[in-house]
């Protein structure tokens, strides 16, 4: 029995959900330059809904984090603070998926803020959920956590 399988086994209620869509973060990047920010707005909502589908106990509501994204670049705040979710939500599902936590949210706000990268960031610490299970986006897959 692998240890995967004996910490499924041993636990009382075993969780599951859609395994999120791995996505190249260079292509999420540029794919967000070249529409001057749309398409960071599109994979902002894709990537929180499918952290949602994923692990239904992450608290929070992403339509709320994606409006904030959306329209708080004139101010700012709102915008740091739906990336400083979404950061928590990958850790969050770093945790489920029975990985070390390695997903810090001020790195992430930090890289947004500084250098303009955040997405790189967080897409690369999303694919690290996708790549534990090796499965296709949508396959439902077992929590170890």
């Amino acid at each position: 029995m692998s240890p995967d399988t004996s910490v499924l086994l041993s636990r009382e209620t075993l969780t599951y959900g859609p395994a999120p869509k791995r996505r190249r973060p260079a292509a999420v990047w540029f794919l967000g330059v070249a529409t001057l920010g749309v398409y960071w707005v599109v994979w902002f909502l894709r990537a929180n809904r499918e952290l949602a589908r994923f692990d239904e106990r992450i608290p929070g509501s992403y339509r709320v984090d994606t409006t904030a994204f959306a329209l708080g670049w004139p101010i700012g705040i709102p915008q740091f603070l739906a990336l400083h979710r979404m950061a928590r939500r990958i850790e969050s599902a770093q945790h489920a998926a029975g990985l070390p936590v390695t997903c810090d949210p001020a790195t992430g706000v930090l890289m947004w803020v500084c250098f303009g990268v955040g997405v790189l960031y967080l897409q690369d610490e999303l694919n690290k959920v996708v790549d534990r299970y090796g499965a296709p986006a949508g396959t439902e897959v077992f929590h170890y956590a």
